[in-house]
């Protein structure tokens, strides 16, 4: 009877006449047991009448008088008790296996209405376990469905088919989806529920191959590749027992623009009044474009879960934040070394410390490939080839959107396993991504806006852990970096990196022997990237500079010195002439305007025009302030479902492969101030020669 109750949505055309009572879901509630009327004998299966749709007799239950139970907080006490699996409880509570014990909010706040196939919209910040909130009750609800293995759902050997998948997770990115699959995998082991994955960056065929010969209950992916295949006849994959959809990064999927992908994707699954339907969906925030999409997928009668309190001071807020001002930008990879080998002094005069482990974070892909590959070419001893690393044995990574997503993965889930490391990244990795014992994220440049400095800070301080913020930019950007960041508890640091203000166009006599040593090993690493990628990103850098200056012609005199006192080239590279003329540059003397003999990073796969750069785009076709703005955009958001990296670098082990040469530049804000926003200043702040030797205004 209840399955037919199922098949044909009776019970959700009944669940859809029940009266909405949003606002008293809007208040947190703590999860308590109610013992339904009547109990079957097995627990697990009393508690899964109703799925995946509110059946007649889990009404009736809710109906009765509520048994007042002690508070579960303990993954243990779900078993105990009855509610989940043994397999999935000791797979969580082992501590060979995830190690966990005490649920938090947003676990025991929203199971209990997951697990009667109730909707769910779940506010929770990040690093309190929101994935693994959804990830128990919907793989508890697939274990306890009767229908589940029955002969006509195994393939020919035994296995489950590519037409059995469950439920369905959708995520903004490709390495939250990684991460997604790579937990939902210790959660389900021993169970024997089948997890795949289908996201952008991975050949399509061998992914359905995967599926198709392992079969699917779970399938985590990106919109692109999810709409991709089930869009495709040919595809071979179908869901027709699909009764769970679950959307990750809520506020993010659609602040991206996927809700158009996200319509669709819904469009291609089963009916929902033949196939009921249970939607989550979890949030750090619930903006009003959330709200929208609630309304449309969710029945009315959906439980809202806020895990965060009105009063809770945020991670940008209580996090110390510092920035430094570099005396140019040929001074931030030597003050990023110059801060991690302070860091390691400190740690072992007192052990009590963590491990050094950072995440640097660039406004251009090529930014991301050319520090990295510094890093790991740093000796003692420069000038001697079998010298080692001044970081010792730490491991050095990248990551962005221009790797292979098998190379990504890889640098994720290392960087996750490392204890001490530093992680190059662009923007993918800014929401969402959970990597623990973070105790440094340093920004490279002003970002884009607010919300991505806030999102990038929230990768460290997670879990209850302590973590600091750290900005390297140039005292021009000021009235920029003021104007949007102006509000947060953001401090001027001049002490602790003398590096950041060492005049590097002159000779190392008139340093420190620390700072001397510093620079000299830095200059001699990058010396060691090839030229190709040098002059590429300077030109990614152009782009981003001109935006965050407030004079178009102290950001050039900026960008040679660096090319020339940071990047060790000869001249500045050469920018074509139309280029110059969008940018509204074309009149700076100081530009070398002229055509390159090479092929740079920017042009496009394969592409040797040089009036294509900065991401591809042709300067003919656009006016100077939009195309500035367009080009060699950094990876915030993962749409692609190709990857055209040609590989990554890590000292610690993995092998060495050329290095992709793709701009891919988000804009970058600027500004500066002592008080940050309290002074106001000169448009350029203060200018510089192009020799760094001396301060003087055009």
């Amino acid at each position: 009877m209840f399955g037919a109750v199922r098949r044909f949505g009776v019970s959700q055309a009944l669940r859809a006449s029940a009266p909405r009572t949003l606002s008293s879901r809007w208040a947190p509630q703590l999860l308590k047991w109610q013992a339904p009327a009547t109990r079957s004998p097995v627990l697990i299966r009393s508690f899964q009448t109703s799925y995946p749709a509110l059946s007649a007799a889990s009404a009736e239950a809710s109906e009765a008088p509520a048994v007042d139970q002690e508070l579960i907080t303990e993954f243990a006490d779900l078993q105990t008790k009855g509610f989940v699996d043994a397999s999935i409880v000791r797979n969580i509570i082992s501590p060979d296996r995830m190690g966990l014990k005490t649920m938090t909010d947003v676990q025991s706040q929203s199971l209990h209405h997951m697990l009667q196939g109730g909707d769910v919209l779940a506010q929770a910040k990040t690093g309190t376990g929101k994935t693994l909130a959804f990830l128990l009750p919907t793989m508890q609800n697939i274990l306890s469905d009767p229908t589940l293995n029955t002969k006509q759902d195994l393939g020919r050997r035994g296995q489950p088919s590519a037409a059995d998948i469950r439920a369905l997770i959708i995520s903004p990115t490709r390495e939250l989806a990684e991460q997604i699959a790579a937990e939902a995998m210790k959660v389900a082991a021993g169970t024997g529920l089948k997890v795949q994955t289908a996201v952008g960056g991975t050949q399509k065929r061998l992914g359905l191959q995967r599926i198709q010969r392992m079969g699917c209950h779970l399938l985590v992916g990106t919109p692109g590749r999810i709409k991709d295949i089930f869009s495709d006849p040919s595809s071979g994959v179908s869901a027709p027992r699909l009764n769970t959809l679950i959307l990750d990064e809520a506020d993010r999927l659609l602040d991206q623009g996927f809700a158009p992908e996200v319509k669709l994707i819904q469009d291609l699954l089963p009916d929902p009044f033949k196939v009921s339907r249970q939607t989550v969906m979890f949030s750090a925030t619930v903006p009003k474009e959330v709200m929208h999409m609630v309304k449309r997928t969710m029945k009315p009668d959906f439980k809202f879960v806020k895990t965060v309190r009105d009063d809770e001071v945020p991670t940008h807020l209580r996090v110390p934040q510092k920035t430094v001002f570099l005396r140019g930008y040929e001074n931030a990879l030597p003050s990023i070394l110059e801060l991690a080998k302070n860091y390691q002094v400190k740690q072992q005069a007192n052990p009590d410390l963590r491990p050094f482990k950072a995440i640097v974070y660039f406004n251009s892909t090529a930014e991301v490939n050319l520090a990295a590959e510094a890093f790991n070419h740093l000796k003692v001893e420069p000038t001697e080839q079998r010298s080692q690393n001044p970081l010792g044995r730490m491991r050095l990574l990248e990551i962005h959107a221009r790797l292979s997503q098998s190379q990504r993965t890889n640098s994720a889930n290392t960087f996750r396993k490392s204890s001490e490391a530093i992680l190059f990244s662009s923007d993918v990795t800014a929401r969402g991504m959970d990597f623990p014992e973070v105790t440094h994220v340093i920004q490279v440049g002003v970002p884009r806006d607010r919300e991505t400095y806030i999102h990038r800070l929230g990768r460290t301080a997670r879990a209850n852990k302590t973590g600091e913020g750290w900005m390297f930019l140039h005292d021009g950007e000021n009235d920029y970096f003021s104007d949007r960041l102006r509000d947060l508890p953001i401090h001027e640091d001049s002490q602790s990196i003398p590096t950041a203000m060492a005049d590097m166009s002159k000779g190392l006599d008139n340093l420190s022997p620390a700072t001397a040593l510093t620079i000299s090993q830095i200059k001699a690493a990058v010396q060691e990237v090839p030229l190709m990628t040098r002059e590429s990103t300077y030109r990614s850098q152009l782009g981003t500079l001109l935006q965050s200056f407030a004079s178009k012609r102290h950001a050039i005199r900026i960008l040679n010195d660096l090319a020339l006192n940071g990047y060790g080239l000869s001249e500045p590279p050469a920018v074509s002439p139309n280029i110059a003329r969008n940018l509204g540059i074309s009149k700076i003397p100081e530009l070398v305007i002229g055509h390159s003999q090479q092929r740079h990073v920017g042009l496009g796969q394969g592409s040797s025009s040089t009036d294509r750069v900065f991401g591809g785009h042709r300067s003919s076709d656009r006016s100077s302030g939009s195309w500035a703005r367009s080009f060699d955009r950094s990876d915030r958001s993962d749409r692609s479902d190709r990857g055209s990296s040609r590989g990554f670098n890590d000292r610690g082990g993995m092998p060495r492969r050329s290095f992709d040469r793709d701009n891919d530049r988000g804009d970058r804000s600027s500004g500066r101030g002592r008080s940050f926003g309290g002074r106001e200043r000169s448009s350029g702040g203060r200018e510089r020669s192009s020799g760094f030797g001396s301060r003087s205004p055009f």
